[in-house]
């Protein structure tokens, strides 16, 4: 963003939820994108791959293992996790949900390449903003914020 203003280049947005699930582009079945976010917490996007391309399934977002572990119990078929929270679901997930595997070593954390090839079909799609308009996106509120809201609401009892 900061080189992109100085020469008022094109950014692109890529969420690295689907940057994950495009590093199992060949895989069939569900493409789970975790990273661990803590305190029995992930930031989670899900994926429909079949074989060419993932489909998203939902936004990006931050939920407890428990509730992602409790949702995908409705899929029947393949469900591959990727990113640095798979293998703390697959821990949590595995005796509850046999369809429930790990992406291999390799593939499972971030590349680049992944995420080249989503800017560049977004920018080949037109999907560029300027560098003033690109902006983070942030699953939940920081600590600090989450901690001062609980002492705000604790003081209204």
């Amino acid at each position: 963003k900061g080189l992109a203003f100085a020469d008022d280049l094109p950014c692109i947005e890529v969420s690295t939820l689907e940057s994950l699930a495009y590093n199992l582009q060949s895989a069939k079945g569900i493409i789970c994108s975790v990273m661990d976010a803590r305190c029995s917490q992930v930031y989670n996007a899900l994926f429909k791959c079949d074989g060419i391309k993932p489909e998203r399934l939902c936004k990006d977002r931050a939920l407890s293992v428990a509730e992602l572990s409790e949702e995908l119990k409705s899929y029947d078929e393949r469900i591959i996790l990727v990113g640095d929270g798979a293998e703390l679901c697959y821990n949590a997930m595995k005796e509850l949900l046999p369809n429930v595997e790990l992406a291999p070593i390799s593939i499972r954390f971030q590349r680049a390449s992944s995420t080249a090839e989503i800017a560049v079909q977004k920018f080949n799609d037109g999907e560029v903003l300027s560098a003033a308009e690109l902006m983070p996106m942030y699953l939940r509120l920081p600590q600090a914020e989450r901690e001062l809201k609980k002492k705000m609401e604790e003081k209204k009892c």
